[in-house]
């Protein structure tokens, strides 16, 4: 039985699996199996070890990653086992965690709302308004930023005033308690509380914690190096003294720093957890060895990090092709260009993926597709339930499951129209302050509010009766026919006839879709249980993967962040300029220049037979041409798996643009200077020749192709470069 499990997998992996007791810290090389160790592992557990499949938690951090493990589950050890299992994203587990116990806790119950990014950032907006401070010079998102942070650091709104340091930090230490009182008023737990709060719960509890530590005999955690403090504390709690714990991850695959990942959590897990047995999966399934030397060429000048290299039995594979384009349209022209030429040649557009490192950068390639008809998705943009008529119906739902929630209940009080206007929801508001209430009763109150007249009194008393009868163990579904029926939303887009308006409508219908489809699959479906679920949707779960589908058969554009985790035939890493990668905000911080370093790792690793960087030595601003100076990852990585190409050395050509002249003008030009096709000697970078020149105002740059080191871009009056004969 066990055998049949351990055939499949190399001397290492099975190491991992039949590894059962005690610590085990297993450092996963990108593309060399961990999904499959991890599953396995779990498998094995069951079958091989009679462990129950209600003993078992298995953490990560995306639903895709979630419900991966569990069809691979199913096909291991049977159809329908992995319901079973707990394998959920940290999150979701928190959730149902506090689902039965948060009214421990003071102030919560159990139908909570769970906010998302928006509804968070709307706390924090009228909070600082009730601080008479102007929110352009206080922006919400930047002091929501900060209230998150330390929520990940596990400081408390209580303390936070004791670590604040300047002005705009004591403004946050002002707001951070008013926006988590706020959140208590309406029953509601943004992201951060989901964890916090379960760690919370463990540690005033102890009744608690002890009926998870005895119900999960073992516990496995993916993508360990993304955790961040509060992360750390929960996997401790929940692991006792028995310490079955196994955490996979990649210290060169830490790249979410700024959002509170802490890289020491896996760098100092065998201090953390002494008899911890360390497993190296360093043999790769899904890359060149060209691409793995450039990444590996790459990753290997950080300082924090655990020894270990990919490497693959797959072929040599071509060369990492450098394009060095004049601008952006240049740029986006050649990534442009380069999928039109393989897809005649037969490869599908679904095998090709657009990395860049900010969502900022992706419009001029969205441009470039379109205008050559190549269909394509943004992984990170828009999503459907940003979409304003999907928010405004969750707004109903969530109303309907918890009455505390006025952030929602302002939302749609008078959408669609209902004649209550901004007067009278600040009114209602005010008695609610007053009467120290909620604003859903001070609705049920209106009567006693002598500021509202009588008209208006009773279109809040139709309105308020939306929600009569509904109950959190409701069906979505019925609820949703409910409103779409009593409050005509859906109709007054139909009426209109726009294409946008038709593009509602659609919307609509297709969340409909989503409600009766969750209803299909869910085992006991409920109206709170649908208001999580999409709650916790992240950008990556509404990516279509389906490759079975014409609908699916599209370039993927994303930012180097959202990657992670994914594969494509064929990448193109754009931007690959200092200031974009590595990005300006870093550049002056060891520790962020080397996190830096980790995401350009993170998006060559994603390769598997053709990888493109692409960088340009000019781009477009509102001020004029701004010259770019190529990413110092690219001179990391080893000539030796590298071509350098532009378009005087490419088939690939665009019109001329006209800051940048051609290599006759600037040949005719050019007295006591360079010129192009020259060579020259570099004191660092040795033999090069000459391959641009480029003027602005009475400035020159000389782009010069060392032998060695690639392309280089100079001021051609401090070049100190020397004329060979």
């Amino acid at each position: 039985m066990s055998d049949n499990l351990l055939s499949s997998l190399n001397s290492v992996q099975q190491e991992a699996v039949q590894h059962t007791e005690g610590p085990l810290l297993i450092l996963s090389g990108a593309g060399s199996g961990k999904t499959r160790v991890i599953t396995h592992r779990v498998a094995y557990l069951i079958k091989h070890h009679r462990v129950s499949p209600f003993r078992i938690l298995a953490v990560t951090f995306t639903n895709k990653a979630a419900n991966e493990m569990k069809e691979r589950l199913d096909s291991l050890i049977g159809e329908g086992t992995s319901k079973n299992l707990w394998v959920s994203t940290f999150h979701a587990t928190c959730s149902r965690i506090l689902r039965r116990d948060i009214e421990q806790l003071d102030g919560f119950t159990r139908n909570f709302t769970i906010y998302d990014k928006g509804e968070q950032v709307t706390v924090v907006k009228d909070i600082i308004r009730q601080f008479n401070l102007d929110d352009k010079m206080y922006n919400p998102r930047t002091i929501h930023d900060l209230v998150s942070k330390a929520k990940n650091n596990s400081i408390k709104p209580g303390t936070y005033a004791n670590t604040a340091d300047g002005y705009y930090e004591k403004i946050v230490a002002q707001v951070y308690p008013l926006y988590q009182d706020t959140l208590r008023k309406n029953n509601a737990l943004d992201f951060d509380d989901l964890l916090n709060f379960t760690v919370e719960l463990f540690r005033k509890h102890p009744d608690v914690l002890e009926h998870y530590q005895e119900k999960f005999a073992h516990v496995l955690v993916d993508e360990y190096q993304d955790t961040n403090r509060c992360q750390y504390d929960l996997v401790r709690y929940l692991v006792g003294e028995k310490q079955n714990v196994c955490v996979v991850g990649d210290d060169d695959q830490s790249i979410y720093g700024f959002r509170g990942a802490d890289i020491h959590n896996i760098l100092d897990f065998e201090t953390n957890y002494p008899n911890t047995r360390v497993l190296r999966l360093e043999q790769n399934y899904r890359s060149t060895k060209n691409i793995l030397e450039a990444a590996w060429s790459v990753v290997q000048n950080n300082k924090a990090r655990k020894p270990k290299k990919l490497w693959t039995k797959n072929d040599v594979g071509e060369l990492v092709t450098c394009y060095e384009a004049m601008d952006e349209r240049d740029e986006a022209g050649f990534v442009g260009t380069k999928i039109e030429d393989w897809h005649a040649d037969g490869v599908e557009f679904r095998d090709f993926a657009i990395f860049y490192r900010t969502n900022a950068q992706s419009r001029i390639f969205e441009e470039a597709l379109r205008s050559a008809n190549i269909p394509y998705q943004i992984v990170g943009g828009l999503g459907f339930y940003d979409r304003m008529e999907i928010k405004d119906l969750i707004a109903y739902l969530r109303v309907m499951c918890n009455p505390f929630d006025s952030i929602s209940l302002r939302r749609i009080i008078n959408v669609p129209s209902r004649g209550i206007g901004a007067t009278s929801l600040e009114r209602l508001m005010n008695f609610a302050d007053d009467q120290e209430t909620t604003l859903f009763e001070a609705i049920e109150r209106v009567d006693e509010i002598d500021t509202i007249n009588s008209g208006i009194k009773t279109k809040i008393r139709r309105f308020a009766k939306i929600f009569e009868g509904y109950e959190p163990d409701d069906l979505p579904a019925d609820a949703l026919e409910h409103v779409l029926d009593t409050t005509s939303y859906l109709e007054n887009f139909k009426g209109q006839r726009t294409i946008e308006a038709q593009n509602r409508v659609e919307n609509i219908e297709e969340l409909r879709n989503a409600v009766y489809e969750y209803e299909m699959i869910a085992e006991e479906p409920t109206l709170a249980d649908y208001l999580e679920n999409v709650a916790l949707i992240a950008d990556i779960d509404t990516m279509k993967t389906d490759d079975n589908t014409d609908e699916t058969n599209i370039v993927t554009l994303m930012t180097l962040h959202s990657a992670k985790g994914l594969e494509f035939p064929f990448v193109f890493i754009v931007g690959m300029e200092e200031g974009f990668l590595p990005h300006k905000n870093s550049i002056n911080s060891e520790t962020e220049l080397e996190e830096e370093r980790r995401v350009c790792y993170v998006g060559i690793t994603r390769a598997m037979e053709q990888l493109y960087l692409v960088h340009a030595n000019a781009r477009r601003t509102w001020s004029g041409a701004e010259y770019r100076v190529p990413s110092r990852f690219l001179e990391e990585i080893s000539p030796d798996v590298i071509r350098h190409v532009d378009r005087y050395n490419s088939a690939f050509s665009q019109p001329e643009v006209n800051y940048i002249k051609e290599e006759q003008d600037i040949k005719e030009e050019q007295e006591d200077s360079y010129d192009v096709g020259q060579i020259v000697y570099h004191s660092k970078f040795g033999r090069g020749k000459v391959t641009k020149l480029i003027e602005s105002g009475s400035d020159t740059y000389v782009t010069v192709r060392f032998d060695r080191s690639g392309s280089k871009q100079f001021d051609a009056a401090m070049a100190q470069l020397q004329t060979v004969s």
